[in-house]
């Protein structure tokens, strides 16, 4: 109970810069262990250049998928406040 309290409270106290840094780190995350994934697999393997190329660039695909997943959970969340702003206080319609 008092983690889904924390939870709430959380929510809208984020500023654009730690959205940034989430986005960023998610993206190059995502690439970095495609290529290091790639890379290892052309060690391995002996198919260099290919596995980095390939492993890198569904790293990529990765990172921006990522990327759109947290867009879209901030405009739920951007959505979710805007409709609770616009909620009439006393619950008639009325206003």
């Amino acid at each position: 109970m008092a983690k889904q309290r924390a939870t709430r409270a959380d929510e809208g106290n984020h500023s654009a810069g730690a959205y940034a840094l989430r986005y960023g780190a998610e993206f190059g995350t995502s690439v970095f262990v495609g290529g290091f994934m790639g890379y290892w697999i052309d060690v391995f393997a002996g198919t260099k250049p290919w596995g980095l190329l390939i492993m890198g660039a569904l790293g990529f695909a990765a990172g921006i998928r990522a990327i759109i997943r947290a867009y879209k959970e901030l405009n739920a969340q951007a959505l979710k406040q805007t409709q609770e702003l616009q909620a009439p206080e006393n619950g008639n319609k009325d206003g």
